[in-house]
């Protein structure tokens, strides 16, 4: 019988804090149409408040992941939590869009501080032929988080009104905060200093695991923006609403560390090439879905491969950063990621309100495909015909 290994000081509060912060960020998403029917501001109003979060979050990537590989990991991870708790009382306080928007500002800063330190803190607890599971739990726990917290919006947003899930996703966040504070965490490898993380994209690998990484997050611009209001406008209430992120959720959580793994098996770039040709169709199909749960039980094909995609594409920025910067790649993929997604967001809600959800969708599908496809000449044309492996 093998032993069961123990996993590093430190793994079990990163995980919960990372479930927390997802938590913290998420649950505004299942009540964007309560917010837009209580404080009247237009369709185009959900992208600004989507869209402003994945700005701020761009400009944290970029320029503050690098301290990460300076000595600063893990009080950025505290700073990432703080500023969760401190963006969901904001969003609890508001009243306007302006300050709905201001709120989404800060709880986008605190995600795109801790996220490229806690991946830069998995790389230095993970042996090499482990990392890519490693990455799949802290992705599948992260997710696991994220879909909690408009599950927690939309059962508690009916009995108790609009501010207290604010309150007790920030509370998640100030629990993560402080049981992190407490332990000891391992520092990730101290790298040549640098203000911004562009230059890592003068390596292919690099700009490949950066295309791929935009290609599976395209729809969320979109989902972000839309999908509480689409789902609505087929009859869905907030309870079935939070049912359609479960369903993205719970298989992606369930097979993030299984799918890590088999990337760590069959390589990580064939498997980030193999699930982006597969969640184009799915995203295309939905904008094609009339009845909630047909919504719903696509939505679960969609998490395992993302399980899969994910974590394999995670692995190939890590493996392809040089040495101490890995959190800079990390952070260089999360700006690509959050500039697209805030291109998406922006133009989501008018193209929803103009041309209704087929468009968006069938546009969104169209994303996945363009950035997977370029990705994949990234790697052909520095590794030739057998890259993608």
């Amino acid at each position: 019988m093998v032993a069961r290994q123990r996993q590093p000081e430190g793994w079990y509060p990163l995980l919960i804090a990372a479930a927390s912060i997802g938590v913290a960020n998420s649950v505004v998403f299942t009540l964007l149409s309560d917010l837009q029917d209580k404080y009247h501001f237009s369709d185009a109003g959900l992208g600004l408040i989507a869209g402003t979060g994945f700005i701020v979050g761009l400009v944290g990537q970029i320029f503050i992941a690098p301290y990460a590989d300076q000595g600063h990991a893990k009080r950025l991870l505290i700073i990432g939590l703080m500023l969760a708790v401190v963006g969901n009382v904001c969003f609890a306080l508001s009243s306007t869009l302006l300050t709905l928007v201001m709120s989404r500002a800060v709880v986008g800063l605190s995600n795109s501080v801790f996220f490229p330190a806690s991946r830069a803190m998995v790389f230095t607890m993970s042996p090499t032929d482990e990392l890519g599971g490693r990455l799949g739990t802290i992705s599948g726990i992260e997710l696991a988080g994220f879909v909690t917290g408009p599950v927690i919006g939309g059962l508690l947003v009916d009995p108790f009104g609009i501010k207290v899930p604010f309150l007790v996703c920030g509370a998640f966040a100030l629990a993560g905060a402080i049981m992190l504070g407490r332990c000891r965490l391992p520092e990730p490898p101290i790298g040549e200093r640098h203000r911004v993380a562009l230059d890592l994209l003068r390596l292919p690998k690099v700009r490949a695991g950066v295309l791929f990484s935009i290609a599976l997050f395209v729809p969320v611009g979109f989902y972000d923006a839309t999908l509480d209001r689409y789902l609505t406008d087929m009859g869905a209430s907030n309870r079935l609403i939070s049912l359609a992120f479960l369903a993205f959720g719970i298989p992606f959580a369930l097979l993030a560390t299984k799918g890590g793994r088999l990337a760590d098996r069959k390589g990580p770039l064939r498997m980030a090439f193999i699930a982006t040709l597969l969640v184009a169709p799915i995203t295309f199909i939905y904008g094609f879905i009339t009845v909630p749960i047909v919504f719903i039980l696509l939505g679960i094909v969609e998490g395992t491969v993302q399980a899969v995609g994910i974590p394999a594409n995670s692995a190939v920025i890590t493996n392809s950063a040089p040495e101490g910067r890995v959190a800079s790649a990390q952070g260089l993929a999360g700006a690509g990621n959050l500039l697209m997604g805030a291109t998406a967001a922006y133009v989501a809600g008018t193209i929803y309100e103009s041309l209704g959800g087929r468009w968006v969708f069938t546009i969104a599908s169209i994303g996945v495909l363009v950035f997977g496809l370029l990705a994949a000449l990234q790697v052909r044309r520095t590794a030739g015909t057998a890259a993608i492996s």
